[in-house]
């Protein structure tokens, strides 16, 4: 398969009108993206007759997005590999069964299921437990560099959203990163904030595994919930997987709710 850099946005416009005439599947996000995807020169396509596949180059390989017409028609990735492709639907009686079965006979495996939350400050519980840890906002270059690492460690390199070490004066400058150490300074675990329109996003956190179940976590999300507070309608975002029952266990007893919306991962790696 030879993918075509796509050059111009009027392309991209053409090919997306071309193939979204019809019945058919699309997980198309990049649509008001794509102009600076395509100055990057990191935005690609190939096509069938009936099906447009498009395919951004990031730091740890491709991220594809379609539009589906014919689910007989299969397409040959065989000589692509780390490649992922995600499904955003509403809920488990929407689950996107026709295009995952379509993208496995492609090639690809299913791999992560996420689940998006959100909670309000005045409907969230404080744990109001003393935490052996201390909470700080990251300092220093080495900070952000360890806490990038540990979140590009922990979590899947293609579906998950990796930290290229480009970002970390920005992560710096713009107190992004919120750290946990223990009495002596070692690092336990780290969160990554974002701000969106006023909300207040969880983008990454993790923990380092010997102190897992120490309450490291539950001390990162006390102190990102305080430290984003502006009034009681201040309103908190995240993604989780669905997996981690730990992880959605501690959400839900803080008082984060189920959306209703939630996104599965394929990918294929050979």
């Amino acid at each position: 398969m030879l993918l075509n850099k796509i050059k111009a946005i009027n392309e991209y416009l053409q090919l997306v009108d071309t193939y979204s005439c019809g019945k058919l599947f699309s997980n198309d996000y990049i649509q008001n993206e794509a102009k600076e995807l395509i100055a990057q020169d990191i935005l690609f396509e190939y096509h069938t007759n009936n099906n447009l596949f498009l395919f951004v180059k990031k730091d740890v390989g491709l991220r594809m997005y379609y539009y589906l017409r014919n689910l007989d028609e299969i397409a040959n990735f065989t000589s692509l590999s780390s490649i992922v492709v995600e499904i955003i639907y509403r809920g488990e009686k929407f689950y996107p069964k026709e295009e995952i079965d379509y993208l496995c006979r492609c090639g690809f495996s299913v791999n992560l299921i996420r689940d998006q939350y959100s909670g309000i400050y005045k409907d969230l519980t404080m744990s109001n437990a003393s935490h052996n840890v201390h909470i700080k906002v990251a300092e220093t270059i080495d900070e952000i560099s360890w806490s990038c690492s540990l979140f590009n460690n922990s979590f899947d390199h293609l579906s998950g959203d990796y930290i290229p070490s480009d970002s970390f004066d920005d992560l710096l400058s713009n107190k992004q990163i919120i750290v946990a150490e223990d009495k002596n300074g070692v690092l336990l675990g780290a969160l990554h904030q974002t701000l969106d329109k006023g909300v207040a996003w969880i983008s990454h956190v993790a923990v380092v595994p010997e102190a897992r179940g120490k309450r490291v976590g539950q001390a990162l999300l006390d102190v990102f919930v305080e430290k984003n507070y502006t009034t009681e309608k201040q309103r908190y975002m995240f993604w989780v997987q669905q997996q981690n029952e730990v992880a959605v266990n501690m959400y839900v007893k803080k008082g984060f709710k189920y959306l209703n919306k939630s996104t599965i991962s394929l990918i294929k790696t050979n």
